[in-house]
């Protein structure tokens, strides 16, 4: 259970990425791009997965998979948390 709950969390940091990088997409279209000798800016875009650099469709659609994402692996850890306090209220010592 506690892996479950471990490997959800790890989801939801990855997905956080995703938010971040599909964001500084949408914020930085119609932006100049950097001259080429530039050195890398932290506030540079991300590319995680399939994320495209310039389709705003795509950095949408970015989007919404991530909040379906996020909407599942909080669905695993409420089923693990369950899980735990069902197993929990079984070993709890009758009065």
């Amino acid at each position: 259970m506690f892996n479950a709950i471990s490997i959800a969390a790890s989801g939801l940091a990855t997905q956080g990425r995703r938010v971040e990088a599909a964001a500084r997409q949408v914020a930085s279209m119609g932006a100049t791009a950097p001259a080429a000798n530039a050195p890398d800016t932290p506030g540079a875009p991300v590319r995680i997965g399939a994320l495209p650099i310039g389709d705003p469709v795509q950095s949408v659609v970015t989007l919404v998979e991530a909040e379906m994402a996020y909407r599942m692996n909080v669905a695993v850890m409420a089923t693990a948390a369950g899980m735990l306090d069902s197993l929990l209220d079984a070993f709890e010592p009758r009065k």
